[in-house]
């Protein structure tokens, strides 16, 4: 049973979407700190679209549990063993932005499909292409009811896989325990226990046991935790 849960995403606004993708990390980190990037008052998910090469993938942007992660329910899709970085970990510890998305696949839920297609009813927060030729379309999930909902059809996925990002969701989880160790009376519901990630079908992404990632756009969100 997956846990994913919205998160107040930290994002560019409408106009600097485009370039946000060829901001380095700290550049990231100064521009919120300096108030050139927002971060929502409140939870949500985000339906992203990405066009790539005569292909459509569909994924939503959320946070995944780290207790998934460490019981088994977030698992590998290969033998790929995940690596805490020193990099990464010393970044999530001094500032506490993860800005790199961990790729997780799921197995088909027809109903997920249904409330994308529900979310795209409305007009898109952000619309763009990149140099690369990739269209970029994402939709903010305002509605609580049908987020809910997503929650709940998430909750009967038995496994979520990596597909990438197996070093980010690492030093997410050890940067996790680092703080539940040092407080024994954490709570379970802060940011630190949740990582972001995209949320994408796992048969969309698959042909012949090989995995391909859609291109998104780097740094588009980040998680402040």
């Amino acid at each position: 049973m997956a846990d994913v849960r919205r998160f107040a995403a930290l994002r560019p606004e409408k106009e600097d979407a485009v370039g946000t993708g060829a901001l380095s990390y700290e550049e990231v980190v100064e521009r919120y700190q300096s108030g050139r990037m927002f971060q929502n008052h409140f939870g949500e998910f985000f339906v992203y679209q990405v066009k790539d090469g005569g292909k459509e993938y569909n994924g939503i942007f959320a946070c995944a549990s780290v207790d998934d992660y460490l019981n088994g329910v977030i698992r590998n899709h290969s033998w790929a063993k995940d690596q805490v970085t020193e990099e990464k970990l010393s970044k999530l510890e001094k500032d506490g932005f993860q800005v790199e998305p961990v790729i997780l696949a799921y197995h088909k839920q027809p109903f997920v499909d249904v409330i994308m297609t529900a979310a795209k009813k409305f007009a898109p927060a952000y619309h763009f292409v990149t140099e690369n030729g990739v269209e970029h379309t994402i939709w903010e999930m305002y509605d609580y009811s049908r987020a809910k909902l997503l929650i709940e059809a998430m909750q009967g996925t038995a496994h979520l896989y990596i597909a990438a990002g197996h070093e980010i969701a690492a030093a997410s989880v050890a940067h996790c325990q680092d703080l539940r160790k040092a407080d024994r009376n954490y709570d379970p519901s802060a940011e630190f226990n949740y990582f972001m990630c995209v949320l994408l079908e796992y048969e969309s992404i698959t042909e012949d046991g090989e995995v391909t990632v859609p291109r998104f756009q780097p740094n588009m969100f980040s998680h402040v935790i």
